[in-house]
């Protein structure tokens, strides 16, 4: 991709980061994202611009206080993420980003504002561990791959695409877009949705 990929990272990566710190993991899929976005980096040759609203914004801190963080270490965390958007590449203020959830027939209102905020910004992809409830009748859907998971067992996960308008938006699990990062996979969202479809080929390598 010759520009910055635009990524949009649901709350619930950066809540899964957080975590992860506290509990002494490393390298986990959600910490491994947040610290690429961070770096403005998007697997080893792109650069990735953030995205963010306001809303998801207040979501997090909303979260963060319900776990039993301290207020200054929600800001802290909140913050820094504001300015990895703030300053990336494209320097795309997270407070400017309208919603449009309207459009959306979705049953959460804030997964539907995470949604808008996503195709109206022009995202390239939506990382979240919430697939389900992002699925809708207006988007295109490609089975991945089956996971083991030490809470349910096996899953099946999937990724979906949304083409509305001027949008052209991926909408994936963590482990899925760590695995396309790894194989080198092109980002942008037509090249990816046919490699996705055709693993193996090396498409977009």
């Amino acid at each position: 991709m010759d520009r910055p990929v635009r990524v949009l990272l649901d709350v619930n990566i950066y809540v899964g980061n957080i975590m992860a710190h506290d509990r002494g993991h490393k390298g986990t899929a959600t910490q491994a994202l947040v610290s690429m976005v961070g770096g403005q980096q998007w697997g080893i040759a792109n650069r990735a611009q953030l995205i963010i609203s306001f809303e998801m914004i207040d979501t997090l801190e909303t979260v963060l206080r319900r776990l039993g963080y301290s207020e200054d270490r929600i800001k802290a965390y909140s913050g820094s993420i504001v300015d990895i958007a703030r300053y990336g590449p494209d320097a795309l203020d997270p407070y400017l980003i309208l919603g449009g959830e309207e459009r959306f027939a979705m049953s959460d209102v804030e997964d539907a504002g995470v949604l808008a905020t996503a195709v109206g910004a022009k995202a390239d992809i939506l990382v979240t561990d919430n697939l389900k409830d992002f699925t809708t009748k207006d988007a295109s859907t490609v089975e991945t791959q089956v996971v083991d998971t030490t809470s349910s067992g096996q899953r099946p996960l999937q990724a979906l695409r949304y083409e509305t308008g001027s949008a052209n938006l991926i909408v994936a699990h963590p482990f899925d877009v760590m695995q396309w990062i790894r194989l080198g996979y092109d980002f942008t969202p037509g090249t990816l949705w046919d490699a996705i479809q055709r693993p193996g080929k090396d498409l977009g390598l």
